[in-house]
């Protein structure tokens, strides 16, 4: 090496050097030298590769690197060597054991022991790659993020972090802890600076005793506050909140749902489903409005529900409480019936009718101004009208059986009514009837008073009626029957009411209009 070379290069070596690899790419692909404390050319190495040692800094844009030792290439290719460390900004720093650099591609590859800092957040992994130029990391063998400002821990498979939205992109083996909150999930993005995360496939969310799960949304781990769009769904013990759209409140422990709601509760075995709901983790509240519908196992059978409004609350037991509110009316096979308010107590098995009740068994009709059925494992096992009480049996399109008091007492066998006791003031009106010419017909009406009667019936026909007490009756041919023998006062036969199918329960209840028995 001739003196002149010799010197400069100990110039260069021993002051630091602040120039550029002078060979290939253009101005913005070149690499700055900004130190060294001993820079070589190699000759062993092909084009012209030089050798940089000691507090090692080089730049491209506004990133600056530093290591150990390094090679640069012609190419603007950068081998880097111990205690690498890459600061863009004033925020992002990447450090690790070794850096491969291509001032062409903008991009470095970082390998061991891989740490990457901004504020609030740090990443570990073995290895990632980094482009200077849009400010972007990647890596695909396994990283864990801490979120120093929400104490949250995510872990993955592949992410990319995005350092001018500060936002990260996760996918494989995706999962989120915090001391009260785990979320695992398919695809995740994740905004350090407002602690947001984006759900863009299948995830689990466990908080407690609530588990979410959804397809597409976001739950922001600062406030609490959970936007679930795709298959959201909301577990708390044994109910299950579903709908197209779910927002939940971890501070209130509310979830609101819009669209195909429903509340499932598989311990009490019912669900409640609508257009939008609110469901209350304290207590198990809950409201469904909009083409609500209560769905409750009943027997071998199931109770179908409608009402403009429902309401579900639990107990310390975990037992349901539903109420009813406005034009109820419900189906179920052998039972349905209308009126203004429903209740359920899960507590005794006992529904409760109240607003212009109106039932139907088979072929018979049961009102008056409250109803209450009583179940016994989930069957219908006692049915009780109180006030005004009043059976009615269709014989044609003009007569009808009654039997009328201050108190109907219905006993259920295979579910429909075999049985009904009426006590107080109780009254019938049966039409008799005889085989004539090998044809049954009406032949008179038989009106009687009696402290207490029992009615026999079979698939809502009356086929035996007992006069216990006291009985006093009269039996009319049918021309000279009077016009109060045929109608007691409320008399109402509601058929037009009358659910008969699922789909009935949802139109309007025509309002009643009932008969006064004509005066003398």
């Amino acid at each position: 090496m001739s003196m002149i070379r010799f010197l400069a290069v100990a110039v260069l070596t021993g002051l630091g050097c602040k120039v550029s690899a002078q060979t290939g790419g253009s101005t913005s692909d070149r690499v700055e030298i900004l130190n060294a404390d001993r820079w070589e050319f190699s000759k062993e190495v092909a084009t012209g590769a030089q050798r940089l040692t000691g507090h090692v800094r080089f730049r491209q844009d506004n990133a600056i690197m530093s290591c150990d030792s390094a090679w640069l290439y012609a190419d603007q290719r950068v081998s880097a060597y111990g205690n690498v460390d890459l600061r863009q900004g004033d925020t992002l720093r990447i450090t690790g054991n070794q850096l491969m650099f291509s001032g062409k591609d903008h991009a470095a590859r970082i390998e061991g022991d891989v740490v990457l800092t901004d504020p609030g957040m740090e990443l570990r992994t073995k290895a990632l790659t980094y482009n200077v130029r849009e400010r972007k990391a990647e890596y695909t063998t396994g990283a864990r993020i801490t979120d120093k400002r929400e104490g949250n821990v995510l872990t993955s498979t592949r992410g990319t972090y995005h350092a001018g939205s500060h936002l990260f992109t996760f996918s494989g083996n995706v999962r989120l802890e915090n001391t009260d909150r785990t979320v695992v999930a398919d695809t995740l993005q994740y905004a350090t600076t407002t602690g947001t995360a984006m759900f863009l496939g299948p995830t689990h969310i466990a908080q407690g005793a609530t588990i979410m799960y959804c397809e597409r949304g976001s739950y922001n781990t600062r406030t609490g506050f959970g936007r679930f769009t795709q298959a959201g769904r909301i577990t708390s013990g044994a109910q299950v909140l579903t709908g197209d759209s779910l927002h939940y409140d971890r501070n209130s422990g509310i979830g609101t749902g819009w669209g195909h709601v429903a509340v499932t509760d598989s311990l009490n075995h019912a669900v409640v489903r609508g257009n939008y709901g609110v469901h209350r983790q304290a207590g198990g509240d809950a409201m469904i409005t909009g083409r609500a519908e209560l769905v409750m196992l009943m027997g071998k059978d199931s109770l179908f529900l409608h009402a403009d409004t429902l309401f579900a609350r639990g107990d310390s037991a975990e037992r349901k409480h539903i109420t009813a509110r406005r034009n109820v009316r419900f189906f179920k096979e052998d039972l349905q019936g209308v009126c203004d308010t429903m209740t359920y107590s899960g507590a005794d098995s006992l529904i409760a009718l109240r607003g212009k009740p109106f039932i139907w068994s088979k072929g018979s009709q049961l009102s008056g101004d409250t109803v209450f059925i009583q179940l016994r494992n989930g069957q219908a096992e006692k049915l009780t009208v109180n006030g005004a009480a009043l059976m009615i049996e269709q014989v044609d399109s003009t007569r009808f059986n009654q039997v009328a008091g201050t108190t109907l007492t219905g006993l259920f066998s295979d579910d429909e009514i075999r049985k009904l006791i009426a006590e107080g003031n109780s009254r019938t009106i049966y039409f008799a009837r005889e085989k004539r010419d090998g044809t049954e017909q009406v032949t008179g009406v038989n009106r009687t008073d009696c402290s207490r009667i029992t009615v026999d019936l079979d698939s809502g026909k009356v086929t035996n009626v007992s006069f216990i007490t006291q009985p006093d009756g009269v039996m009319y041919p049918l021309d000279k029957v009077p016009d109060d023998a045929l109608r007691f006062e409320g008399f109402l036969w509601y058929s037009a009411a009358r659910p008969v199918n699922l789909d009935d329960i949802f139109r309007t209840t025509p309002e009643p209009v009932f008969t006064s028995v004509p005066k003398d």
